[in-house]
């Protein structure tokens, strides 16, 4: 697997990784073969780079990243707390972070227990 920029992609280019949105939604799925449509889609959605498989670097492995509901539940939560802590902001621009979601806390240690898990070394 190797690090391509998008806008040097070629249609027929495999994706060695999903590519997701800022959601934490699949845009398009890892094995996916790239038209030059969604080539163009990616470069328009400002996506810098992209995983591409490649057979003379298979045996190169990125580090795992936080990925499916994981990834969106902790979105969810992140937006969901600040949008809390800032209905919940006084007039001096202060808040109490007591009020911060409880869930914030659980993503956080999912999130701190999947990185430990795919550690590689």
């Amino acid at each position: 697997m190797r690090l391509s920029i998008t806008e040097s992609l070629i249609p027929g280019a495999k994706l060695g990784k999903s590519i997701y949105n800022e959601r934490g939604n699949i845009l398009l799925a890892e094995g996916l073969t790239l038209t030059q449509n969604m080539i163009n889609r990616l470069v328009f959605l400002n996506i810098p780079f992209v995983y591409i498989q490649d057979s003379r670097t298979d045996d190169i492995i990125p580090a795992p990243t936080i990925v499916g509901g994981l990834r969106r539940d902790a979105i969810q939560t992140i937006e969901s707390t600040f949008l809390d802590l800032k209905k919940n902001m006084k007039l001096d621009g202060s808040f109490t972070i007591e009020k911060a979601n409880v869930k914030f806390t659980q993503i956080v240690q999912n999130i701190m227990e999947e990185l430990n898990r795919n550690k590689s070394y």
